[in-house]
């Protein structure tokens, strides 16, 4: 059963060196995890993200969801998708789907590491700025490793951008390079504290480069209901590359999948 998904996944990474991120990554931080839904298991991010850019100018991602779904021990499915409040104008934005394969599971000895591959996908209204009418492919290694309370996850990716076209006219854009580092603090049984910083390449020639940080939390309610939330801003003097400021607020709702037990 684990063959055939890291068969798909190997095809898919070989596609893409031949022809991804924008920070796309489970909420509430930059960062992603390694470990995948449980099998047969869905988890549910429903959530509102704010952000300012360096210029001051707000854009609201009301409300951000997005779907996870285990596919088997190894490997899980995702879609997400937002409303976007920018410029006074308000619609869906740009939709992402993709996948995530875990190569090493951690142990005592030896870091978790994963792979992952999302398509941006042009759902957004452009003409309105909502949106870049292109598709963007980002391919991501995470590595994590926890230590008793201390959980250290390292990211590094690349996000193939395609040159965005406004009122017709194709305008430059620029491969981008992120790479993270994140921890989490387990300070309770159900409680953990969250930081990260992070380096994002510009996108558009001519712009600066992000380095950024966020702080968070992760707080479990239920054994399957979690709420979150995370608080960032550049380091950079002057906020250069921005953002401003970065905040989301959320929660994750894990159920397992309509048709498990028959299976079972």
């Amino acid at each position: 059963m684990n063959s055939m998904p890291a068969r798909i996944l190997a095809c898919v990474s070989a596609l893409l060196l031949v022809t991804a991120p924008r920070c796309f990554a489970p909420p509430p931080l930059v960062t992603g995890d390694v470990p995948t839904a449980d099998k047969q298991t869905f988890e549910w991010y429903a959530g509102v993200r704010y952000q300012e850019s360096e210029s001051g100018v707000p854009a609201r991602l009301l409300p951000f969801t997005e779907l996870v779904y285990g596919l088997t021990d190894r490997m899980e499915l995702t879609f997400e998708t937002a409303g976007l409040s920018k410029d006074h104008e308000y619609g869906l934005s740009d939709s992402v789907v993709g996948t995530k394969y875990v190569f090493l599971k951690e142990t005592e000895r030896r870091p978790g590491i994963a792979g992952s591959f999302e398509l941006k996908l042009p759902t957004g209204d452009e003409s309105r700025g909502l949106g870049s009418d292109e598709f963007d492919y980002d391919l991501r290694l995470r590595a994590q490793k926890t230590w008793g309370w201390f959980t250290a996850i390292g990211n590094a990716g690349y996000t193939f951008v395609t040159d965005p076209e406004y009122g017709g006219v194709t305008t430059s854009a620029e491969n981008v390079w992120l790479l993270t580092l994140g921890q989490e603090y387990q300070v309770a049984k159900k409680t953990k504290l969250l930081s990260e910083l992070y380096f994002v390449s510009r996108e558009e020639p001519g712009e600066a480069n992000r380095l950024a940080a966020n702080i968070g939390f992760k707080h479990k309610l239920r054994d399957n209901f979690t709420v979150h939330a995370a608080i960032g801003r550049s380091v950079r003097e002057e906020n250069r590359g921005g953002p401003d400021l970065r905040v989301y607020v959320g929660v994750k709702w894990e159920f397992g999948a309509p048709w498990r037990k028959r299976e079972e």
